[in-house]
């Protein structure tokens, strides 16, 4: 009961079932409106997009800022025989030359005395798009026609003419336009191992070479600069094939730890390897910061495993009474034009997707003729999370092989990293019902 001259008010709004008010019912919230944010509330908002840009610009200046660094320190010098071409191609390789290192330097780095002459101890071709790249490895002891015309091994060719020869021997022989060239020398690459606190490997077995300077045991473990360079080099517990292997399984985690945040975030870690990096090169004049951008975008993708990895084929055979390879035709033919076409960029993006060990199904057989190899592989696997479905055994074969049906590529790519004795090849095979593990007698 209202007295005379008291005002009418609305009903006091009632608790919701979370005990919060309903709004009245000409409350526009009811209608599906919303109220414009207070004064307060855009300020607050404003101050936190504000914090956002500045944080992503100040991690851009850091890593464009880490580049032009890295870009300034590079040794660069005139190379004929480049040219620009649809795809992005860069001749790389890592110098044999211990013709800067003093006798001690040398002693630390197990590099042992100079042979003589100029040679290449590592080269391949990374090639890039965007965040997919393809790596195709030219091994050292291929016999080919060089830039001169003569016949020999194909790391011969900076001996013959520097890097201008060896670019050159390379694009004749792979139909390849390259569009720069770039050398780390023994030094440069210890030292980018190291400005990132090392890399980690798992071995499946203990290698021990006098020659190479390392003695490491089985299992997991974190090589620094030294015992790093060991490893990519050491040739006397495989073949120069395996060797490669080892060498593309060990870039590809390099490019891991340099793209972990660890690294990037931190700026002191971050322009410490960008010097180091930029020191272990020596390129073409005409490399810019931008091709430097183009290619850490393209090596962060190789580091989340977007990469293909391949090598010349090649079979060992004797000229002259040297040891040499042999290129395969038309096998080689094949895979040259993959890269020339950019086909190979298509392999790399399905290879992109991930799969865990514990989504995989793997057979696993044995063609090295050693009993019992098969099921301690399949132990490993087990171990690392992957299902193994049979153990069995395989016509004999050297090379370890991983075949997937149809669709399984990725589930594949996950099996042959994780293979004991490290990462090997896979291949697409109709007849195969599972991903199947085929273990060689040179693992």
């Amino acid at each position: 009961m209202r007295g005379r001259g008291s005002t009418r008010t609305s009903r006091p709004p009632q608790p919701g079932p979370r005990g919060s008010a309903q709004p009245p019912r000409n409350d526009p919230r009811r209608h599906g409106r919303r109220y414009p944010p207070t004064r307060r509330s855009r300020g607050a908002a404003g101050r936190i997009g504000t914090l956002l840009l500045i944080i992503v610009l100040v991690l851009l200046l850091y890593g464009l800022g880490a580049l032009v660094y890295a870009s300034r320190r590079i040794t660069r010098v005139p190379v004929d025989g480049l040219a620009r071409g649809d795809v992005y191609h860069v001749l790389v390789t890592g110098s044999d030359s211990r013709e800067n290192l003093s006798r001690r330097q040398r002693r630390q780095l197990n590099v042992g005395g100079d042979a003589g002459g100029t040679r290449t101890d590592t080269i391949f071709v990374l090639s890039v798009k965007g965040t997919s790249a393809a790596m195709l490895a030219f091994p050292r002891d291929l016999f080919v026609t060089r830039c001169d015309g003569s016949t020999g091994r194909i790391n011969g060719a900076t001996g013959i003419g520097g890097e201008s020869c060896l670019v050159q021997t390379v694009s004749q022989l792979s139909g390849l336009p390259l569009r720069h060239a770039v050398q780390i020398d023994f030094r440069g690459f210890r030292d980018v191992v190291n400005s990132v606190g090392g890399v980690e490997l798992c071995l499946d077995r203990a290698i021990n070479d006098r020659d190479a300077g390392i003695d490491l045991p089985e299992g997991c473990q974190r090589l620094k600069g030294v015992d790093a360079l060991g490893y990519v080099r050491v040739r006397k517990i495989d073949d120069d094939l395996e060797r490669i292997k080892r060498q593309q399984q060990f870039l590809q985690a390099l490019a891991g730890e340099i793209a972990t945040p660890s690294t990037v975030l931190n700026p002191v870690r971050l322009y410490s390897t960008a010097g180091a990096t930029g020191d272990a090169m020596r390129a073409d004049d005409g490399l810019s910061s931008i091709d430097l951008l183009r290619l850490a975008i393209g090596a962060r993708g190789m580091a989340g495993g977007n990469i293909v990895a391949e090598t010349v084929p090649a079979t060992p055979a004797t000229v002259g009474g040297a040891s040499v390879l042999d290129i395969s035709q038309p096998a080689a033919d094949a895979v040259f034009e993959r890269f020339r076409s950019g086909a190979v960029f298509d392999d790399a993006s399905s290879s992109g997707r991930a799969v865990a060990p514990e989504d995989v199904e793997v057979v696993v057989l044995n063609g090295s003729g050693v009993d019992g190899l098969a099921g301690q592989a399949a132990d490993q696997l087990t171990a690392l999370g992957f299902t193994v479905r049979d153990v069995g055994n395989a016509p004999a074969t050297t090379t370890s092989l991983v075949r997937y049906p149809p669709g399984q590529e990725a589930e594949a790519r996950t099996v042959a990293e994780q293979a004991p004795g490290g990462a090997v090849d896979v291949e697409e095979d109709g007849g195969v019902d599972d991903v199947t593990l085929i273990i060689g007698s040179s693992s």
